[in-house]
């Protein structure tokens, strides 16, 4: 899966906000010098700020926690100054910018002039005046007195305070305003920050903020919640002594954070049908692919809070596993759903002998009812496979297109059109092949394989457009010649790609793009009166949690377990007449006789 542009995280709360995408430029190694590696370790995460606390001792300055603590060989010159210049030797553009804040441990008059004298040699590794790209150092801690800092080199900046002011001409050396968390909040991280403490924490960002100001905290919870809440507030510096935790955290962010451009309005349902014991003409199966409650809510986040599905009143629990394992994966979840057996992960439609069960479309098909598929991505997927093909293998594509060519299905929609070769389409005479959606004709009852462009299935974030809604409305008008109803089954694929991905963007808005389909098949069903929607999933992917959101703007950030399948059971909605078979909870293998009992036809 290829990576996407890195998201900007752009902070709800109306504060003018510096940094507005945050990444490891954003991260501050909090007492560095404590750390297996300094200066490497955190340099070497890409940190954009570093701190050393230091004491002069007998014209030494040495760095260390507490004076207790200083041991002969941890001196600045050591620990820091020499691995920058060895930086500077071998990387001909220079060391890579950051932030050094020094904290002054002992009297500051003396302690800087000491350090000056230190660094004077080295000077144009730190003259951010006459190379922004330099290192810049922000003096904090026991810093002099502001009338004594004209008398300092200008590679010294000062570290401010929300109480202290600054003559005019020497606000150019205060870039940040620093202070105890403490001062503001008992807040630990854990839970949400009290609203009146966040309140005051929100004042001072903003006043400084306004002052052109960045913004750092001492003293702060130091956890994943933590840092979602510091990054709401706009705080500039993310302070850590887990730098390990704040990079991977901060890597991931971009893939964890979904703001989502375009909502879509819910189709308010009339219920008219909804629950009502009579024989359905129509079921329209929808399966999202990957889509487990947590996927389901973020894109009702994203989508402002709002959602089709979470429309439906009739709600069930379908747990999902295969034979052969804990976690299904989406051909033995199709084939549970499909035939009414579960089987082995991998296998489309047969037993775990290898042997043949007869499929939805193929039972209905006795019965007259015209079936069909409609999927984002190519026709031989796991999922679309397992309504029509019988394979022990779910890789096996040309043998998957042979058993597409012999079922009964009367419409298949997906992406693959080079999938059928020319010798194939000639030996099946009464099989329509298209390649665009505007080919369909409701006015010809010939079985229509129509397979699309890749191009067109392609990920709704690069650019896929309206196709899942124009290839169901499509597959709608077909289907609804037959005066025996209908069966058809809608996956939206790509959910599961971007949970596979841990990509909270893509799992959205495909989240959203489906629910766009289901708001269609509602309103189909509430217009013909005898229609069952279910929308359902295989599994659910990457084992997804939700962190945070608003509602009022679709922001939200969310956190992956794993790349793969999770065992999770997942969510059953169901609408219109017999909707009310599929509540409860129970295996994902009863949903094939549920929906045959929707028909008239099961047990």
């Amino acid at each position: 899966m290829k990576k996407f542009l890195l998201f900007s995280i752009l902070c709800c709360l109306g504060n003018v906000v510096f940094a507005q995408t945050y990444t490891l430029k954003n991260a501050h190694s909090h007492n560095d010098y404590e750390h297996q590696q300094p200066f490497y370790q955190a340099f070497g995460l890409g940190f954009g700020s570093i701190e050393a606390d230091v004491y002069l001792q007998k014209d030494e300055i040495f760095v260390s926690h507490e004076a207790k603590d200083i041991l002969p060989t941890h001196t600045f010159r050591k620990l820091y100054l020499e691995p920058i210049l060895r930086e500077a030797s071998i990387n001909p553009n220079g060391v890579r910018p950051f932030q050094l804040l020094i904290d002054l441990k002992t009297e500051g008059l003396s302690t800087l002039t000491a350090l000056q004298k230190q660094l004077q040699p080295y000077r144009q590794y730190f003259d951010r005046k006459n190379n922004p790209n330099a290192i810049q150092i922000v003096v904090s801690g026991e810093r002099p007195a502001p009338s004594t800092w004209a008398q300092f080199d200008e590679i010294f900046y000062f570290d401010g305070r929300d109480k202290e002011t600054y003559p005019t001409d020497l606000q150019w050396r205060v870039p940040m305003i620093s202070a105890s968390f403490r001062d503001f909040s008992k807040w630990n991280g854990l839970g949400r920050l009290p609203a009146n403490e966040y309140k005051r924490l929100e004042t001072f960002v903003t006043k400084w903020h306004s002052a052109h100001k960045t913004v750092r905290f001492w003293g702060a919870p130091d956890n994943r919640t933590a840092y979602t809440t510091f990054i709401k507030l706009g705080m500039d510096w993310l302070g850590t002594d887990h730098l390990e935790q704040l990079s991977e955290y901060l890597q991931k962010l971009p893939n964890n954070l979904s703001l989502v451009k375009t909502t879509h309005e819910a189709y308010y349902p009339t219920f008219k049908s909804d629950g009502i014991q009579k024989k359905s003409k129509n079921v329209i199966l929808l399966i999202g692919d990957g889509m487990g409650i947590a996927q389901m809510y973020a894109g009702f986040t994203g989508n402002k809070g709002d959602l089709n599905v979470f429309r439906m009143k009739q709600v069930g629990l379908s747990k999902t596993n295969s034979v052969d394992n804990f976690h299904t994966d989406s051909a033995a979840g199709a084939t549970a759903m499909a035939t009414g057996q579960k089987t082995n992960n991998r296998y489309l439609s047969v037993d775990t002998k290898g042997d043949s069960i007869a499929t939805l479309p193929e039972v209905l098909n006795r019965y007259k009812i015209p079936s069909g598929v409609v999927v984002v991505e190519e026709i031989t997927g796991a999922t679309p496979a397992g309504f029509y093909a019988h394979q022990p293998e779910r890789s096996w594509s040309s043998e998957i297109i042979k058993d597409l060519l012999k079922s009964p299905i009367k419409l298949a929609i997906g992406g693959g059109n080079t999938l059928i070769s020319e010798a194939q389409k000639k030996a099946n005479p009464t099989t329509l092949f298209l390649n665009d959606l505007s080919q369909l004709n409701p006015t010809n009852p010939s079985k229509a394989i129509v397979l699309v462009q890749d191009s067109l299935v392609k990920p709704k974030q690069k650019g896929r457009g309206e196709y899942l809604s124009q290839a169901f409305d499509k597959a709608i008008a077909q289907l609804s010649t037959s005066k025996d109803g209908f069966f058809l089954m809608v996956e939206g694929s790509q959910i599961d790609h971007g949970g596979h991905a841990n990509q909270l963007p893509f799992v959205v808005d495909e989240m959203i793009d489906f629910d766009k389909v289901i708001g269609k098949a509602m309103a189909f069903a509430d217009k013909n009166g005898e229609t069952t929607i279910i929308v359902t999933a295989d599994h659910e992917t990457g084992g997804l949690t939700l962190h945070d959101g608003n509602f009022n703007t679709g922001q939200l950030e969310g956190n992956f377990a794993t790349p793969d399948h999770t065992g999770i059971p997942v969510m059953v909605f169901s609408y219109g007449p017999n909707s009310t078979l599929f509540q409860g909870f129970y295996e994902n293998n009863t949903i094939f006789n549920k929906i045959l009992q929707c028909f008239g036809k099961g047990k």
